[in-house]
């Protein structure tokens, strides 16, 4: 007996893991995406993706973490590549500031292999000058994905089950079926929507007014020679800083040959910015995007200084809370959305991935999903 029929919107991150874990339980899949399944235009620009346990947005995430970081190192080696990269993580930050309370008991909580030594500790084993009072919480489980192979591998065992990605920009969504700009109507049993920044304008009523648009600027410098061995050796890193909560990599040669850095939220938290329109949003890179991010390297990592040789515009698209949202959209009972990534979505890709297949194919929504339905976030 044939599977049913699923349409999928969007072959990006999430989209593109929705169809892979679909076709994996038999299901009969049709992918649009508008611009490809690696593209600059959206939320997985950058090449690499941090991989974490120690998550200060809520111990509930870290069963679901643990499931994707199992699925991703099970896809690479069937296909025969390394996905992701164990570095350890290591979170600096005040001791009394709220993000890093929060890193500490999510991994109390989770029972997440832990240390949190102090700031001259830290300023000897890492290349972090890590102000005289500050903690560093280390996990040895962090790491960072490969965005371009860990995508190529899902699309590739999706169409090795029969799945079709075609590039395709949907403009309508309706119950079981979905309206190209050419004007056909590709029809389904089920429909997901996985359109990540461009969500909002495709289905408004989902949620709204409460899904914004966040651009983020990613940049690469290249710091002198001297100071790479130690960078490269580092671990991934992430700093709760007066500036904002940033974060980074080990020097490599992942897509840009530098040590890349980017701000994940802004000093003013996280409602801090207006809302973009992924349509007209800016992407170019300005000097006054990078500034910041030279200022910050300066006194947080100092041998990471150097002259910027790449930078990238990455969307995020947030719920109020950050949080993810998973959901059928209201009078429509055959379309999922899957939705609100907020830049921290990709290392989850492969277990949203199974838990969209669930609630397609069975009904089922997994209890750790039960923060992430749509009535939550109109509360």
């Amino acid at each position: 007996m044939a599977g049913p029929r699923v349409i999928v919107v969007g072959g990006g991150t999430m989209g593109l893991a929705s169809a892979w874990a679909l076709a994996r339980r038999g299901a009969r899949v049709t992918v649009l995406e508008r611009f490809g399944h690696v593209h600059e235009r959206g939320s997985h620009s950058g090449h690499t993706r941090i991989i974490r346990e120690s998550y200060h947005e809520g111990a509930s995430y870290v069963p679901v973490v643990r499931e994707a970081d199992r699925l991703w190192v099970e896809l690479g080696e069937r296909v025969g590549e390394q996905l992701l990269v164990r570095t350890g993580m290591i979170e600096v930050g005040p001791p009394d500031d709220q993000g890093f309370v929060d890193t500490v008991e999510a991994c109390v909580v989770s029972g997440t292999v832990h240390s949190v030594v102090e700031a001259r500790e830290a300023r000897e084993r890492w290349p972090v000058a890590v102000p005289d009072g500050w903690l560093t919480c280390y996990t040895p489980s962090g790491g960072y994905l490969r965005v371009r192979p860990c995508l190529d591998a899902m699309r590739r065992e999706a169409e090795q089950l029969g799945a079709v990605v075609r590039q395709e920009r949907v403009v309508a969504v309706e119950d079981g079926c979905v309206r190209l700009e050419s004007g056909e109507m590709v029809r389904g049993d089920h429909v997901v929507v996985a359109a990540g920044a461009y969500l909002p304008a495709l289905l408004p009523e989902f949620l709204p007014g409460r899904l914004r648009v966040i651009r983020r600027v990613l940049a690469w410098t290249r710091p002198d020679v001297r100071a790479r061995a130690a960078l490269a050796a580092m671990p991934v890193w992430a700093v709760f800083a007066p500036e904002g909560f940033l974060y980074g990599f080990p020097w490599n040669a992942e897509g840009v040959d530098g040590f890349k850095v980017a701000q994940h939220i802004a000093a003013g938290g996280i409602g801090a910015e207006e809302g973009e329109d992924p349509e007209t949003v800016d992407r170019e890179v300005h000097a006054e995007d990078l500034g910041p991010l030279t200022e910050f390297l300066g006194r947080y990592i100092p041998g990471a200084c150097g002259p910027f040789v790449g930078t990238s515009v990455c969307l995020y698209t947030c719920t109020p809370t950050w949080d993810f949202v998973i959901d059928a959209v209201p009078g429509m009972p055959r379309v999922l959305v899957a939705g609100g990534f907020s830049g921290h979505g990709f290392k989850f890709a492969t277990a949203i991935g199974r838990h969209v297949a669930d609630l397609v194919l069975d009904g089922v929504r997994a209890p750790e999903l039960a923060a992430f339905e749509r009535a939550r976030h109109l509360s």
